[in-house]
């Protein structure tokens, strides 16, 4: 689930429209995806292989952002939250295309691949965000 500009994209094919954990061959547990190298539950090193997730889960906390950052600005206001997904893992990530005061916690959401940013040189980079589950209220 990491930025990724138009041409990477091209070139991941399918692999970018899944989200993903890494999951420990030692003692199964599921980390975030940026954890690829080590098992904070088990201490086991170079073990860790991809486990895709549904990508549906629960809005745990979140935050409203009014001054972004430079890539960011004009997307203001929007929400940055932490998701925790229907297999337990804990994720950062944007809730897009919904009114703030519809966001609370314990919303359920799911998972949509959109344009993260644009890039300083025009490139436009790409990224999952979570949307408001509607079948799953």
């Amino acid at each position: 689930m990491s930025v990724v500009s138009a041409i990477e994209f091209a070139r991941m094919g399918g692999d970018k429209l899944r989200i993903y954990a890494m999951k420990c061959e030692n003692c199964g547990t599921l980390h975030p995806w940026w954890e690829k190298y080590h098992c904070y539950a088990c201490g086991v090193g170079g073990k860790l292989v991809k486990e895709p997730l549904k990508g549906t889960g629960e809005l745990t906390n979140y935050t409203v952002v009014y001054y972004p950052p430079r890539d960011f600005l004009g997307q203001e206001p929007y929400v940055v939250g932490h998701i925790t997904t229907d297999e337990g893992v804990l994720m950062p990530a944007p809730v897009v295309d919904t009114a703030l005061e519809d966001v609370s916690i314990g919303t359920r959401v799911k998972a949509t691949l959109r344009r993260m940013k644009l890039g300083h040189e025009g490139d436009v980079y790409y990224s999952q965000k979570f949307v408001v589950d509607e079948a799953g209220k």
